[in-house]
Formats: structure tokens, sequence, C-alpha cells
């Protein structure tokens, strides 16, 4: 697999815990420099002790994504770091246990939501993930190479929690929205998700044992490749990374873990998924 270097520079949202942790430290690794944000400095600046990285590939970069004005700043900030953002991973994301933490014992209904909560989840999970690649696009476009990663959530998720599924679905529809418009352009959106729960804050609470999650880990590996020149003209798809078998070929790997993004094929033919794989 083609190693994208220092050439390339990558802005991870959420970058200082859970997927986006997994995330940063393998791209990193795989040198690519990465500029880091979300609204916690001390767990950004853990995650770049313990990648080791010097100043000249990590930095870090303070923002709070439910603030409109602020995704716009962090978008300049980004670009001011090293002139440019080849890969934008939106991995930032509120969850459905900042709603309720014991929501498997007392689930919350969607006229339980007010209208703050409801406006932060959009911010966060939809509007900020897709105004960013709105500013990064062009820069991406005039260079002719660039990476639009989001991290949704699994279908079933999406129509049973309220608020959070309805946040994801849109950045699902979004992804494919931006394929569309990228292509021929060099730049790809896809999704990456980790094919459901996975061992993150975002499952705290729930009185469920870690280790029933997936592990963060498996986000390692399908992001790598990603963003390597080895996925050019890969775009509108949506990737599994608990399917994502690091011991085949990557490609290969792809193709078993992949599927075209927002369940295109169903949508086209107006056919709930669940009716169409009967």
């Amino acid at each position: 697999m083609t190693d994208p270097g220092l050439s390339r520079v990558a802005l991870m949202t959420g970058a200082g815990r859970g997927l986006g942790r997994v995330m940063t430290l393998a791209l990193l690794r795989h040198g690519v420099r990465v500029v880091l944000t979300s609204t916690d400095l001390q767990s950004l600046q853990d995650t770049i002790i313990e990648s080791g990285a010097p100043p000249t590939q990590a930095r870090a970069l303070v923002g709070d994504l439910s603030m409109p004005k602020e995704c716009t700043r962090i978008a300049q900030d980004a670009l001011a770091i090293w002139g440019r953002i080849d890969i934008l991973v939106n991995n930032a994301g509120l969850g459905t246990t900042s709603i309720r933490a014991n929501l498997l014992e007392n689930p919350f209904r969607f006229w339980e939501v007010d209208r703050p909560t409801f406006e932060k989840f959009f911010e966060v999970n939809s509007t900020a993930p897709y105004f960013l690649a709105a500013l990064f696009a062009p820069q991406m476009i005039s260079r002719g190479w660039g990476r639009i990663v989001n991290n949704t959530t699994s279908l079933d998720t999406m129509l049973r929690f309220a608020v959070y599924g309805g946040s994801k679905a849109a950045l699902e529809a979004h992804t494919a929205s931006m394929a569309r418009d990228l292509e021929g352009t060099g730049v790809t959106a896809n999704v990456l998700v980790p094919g459901g729960g996975a061992a993150t804050r975002m499952v705290e609470g729930l009185g469920l044992p870690m280790e029933s999650f997936i592990s963060p880990e498996v986000m390692a590996a399908p992001i790598v490749w990603l963003a390597s020149e080895a996925s050019d003209g890969v775009t509108g798809r949506r990737f599994i990374a608990r399917d994502w078998d690091p011991k085949l070929p990557p490609e290969r790997a792809a193709e078993i873990s992949g599927a075209p993004v927002a369940w295109t094929g169903f949508g086209s033919k107006g056919m709930h998924p669940a009716k169409a794989m009967k």
C-alpha cells in the first residue's frame, strides 16, 4: 500500500478519545501529518504524547463543533497550520447516552427531547461535518486529490434512536451527495463505521460490560487505506470496520467490508432495505 507520507495533512475531529484516537494514532504511524481537534485539550495532548509524533507532524486544535461559528474558525485555523487539508475525517459526534445514560432500562421517546438538545445533535453530527467538507473541498479539488471520511452509524441504530439516528442518517445522505458532486475530481467521499456499538465513552452507563462491544482498534486499518493513494477512485461507499480483515490485501478487505453509501441501491428502487433483502 502506498504510504500517504508527510505530504498529506489530515484533520481528525473528536481525535482525543475512542475511535478518533485510534484513527489518529494509525495515521500518525503511517506518516500523515494530523491536526487533532476536540473540545478537550488534555485528551488531544495525551494522544499526541502517546503517538510520539513531533510538533511537525501532530498539532492540537481545540474547538466546539456545536457552535456554528466555531466550524469556520476550526477550518481556518487548521488550514493555517500547514497550509492544506487533504484528508478530513468527520468523527466527532454526540451519542444517545448524552441524553440519558441508562437508556436501555429507561429509553427516551422523541417527544422528550427538547429543541436545544435536538439542534445540538444535528449541529455536531451532521451540520458541522457538512460544512467542514464544504470548506475544504475546493482546495482539495484544486490539487486533484482529497479524502472525506464520515462516521455515521448502522441503519438499525438510525431507525431506533430519535435525534441521534436522524442526525447520523442526514450525514449518511450528505455523503452520498458529496460523492456524486465530487465525481471525477480526485476527491472521494466515503463512510467508515465500526459496525455496531464500540467500546468508547458513548456506551458507558448502559450497564453492559465493555468487552461486549467492538474494539475501537478495528478502525485503524481501514482509515489508513482510505487515506492513501491505494484507495484512489473509491468513493460513495460505506465500510464496516468490524468486517475489515487486516490479514487480507487491503483491496480485498475493502471489497468484503464495503457497500454503497446510504444504501443507494435500495433507495433507487423505492424499497425499504429489510423488504429488499427478503
